[in-house]
């Protein structure tokens, strides 16, 4: 038996200021232990609910989605802001089914480190960072010695 959860709100919005300079974006991507990391376009049968939200900024828009997953399954949220010198900060987050939150590794300057969690969980992060081709020169997951 397969038991479902329903998780979430997770705010997935695509944003900027009313000049440009700053932005606001964020990304929900699914591991699943049968199809690897899908994209929420690719994987729109998890998604129970949209419900549009307010942007960090003017123009652009939000939507907050509520996620189905089955026992097993992640959820990649990561969330990004660039300011008007176009440095880049923001933080990826690995969620169990259940909705728990279960590492956040913060992203500033091209660095990537661990904030809250265990490092068995790093392993996602690298995942999205690959997919995603977010620009990372430094890592500190806290998985570097284990293997």
């Amino acid at each position: 038996m397969s038991s479902e959860y329903v998780v979430g709100e997770f705010k997935l919005e695509d944003s900027r200021s009313r000049r440009g300079k700053h932005r606001a974006k964020s990304i929900i991507l699914i591991y699943s232990k049968d199809k690897g990391l899908m994209s929420l376009e690719k994987a729109k049968e998890h998604i129970v609910e949209e419900i549009s939200d307010k942007a960090t900024y003017v123009r652009g828009t939000a939507k907050k989605v509520k996620l189905r997953l089955r026992h097993g399954d992640y959820v990649l949220y990561a969330w990004f802001v660039r300011n008007f010198q176009g440095k880049v900060k923001g933080y990826i987050e690995v969620y169990n089914y259940k909705g728990e939150l279960l590492y956040r590794a913060k992203y500033v300057d091209k660095a990537l480190r661990r904030s809250i969690g265990d490092p068995l969980y790093a392993w996602l992060i690298r995942l999205f960072v690959e997919k995603t081709k977010i620009p990372v020169k430094e890592y500190a997951l806290g998985d570097e010695n284990h293997g």
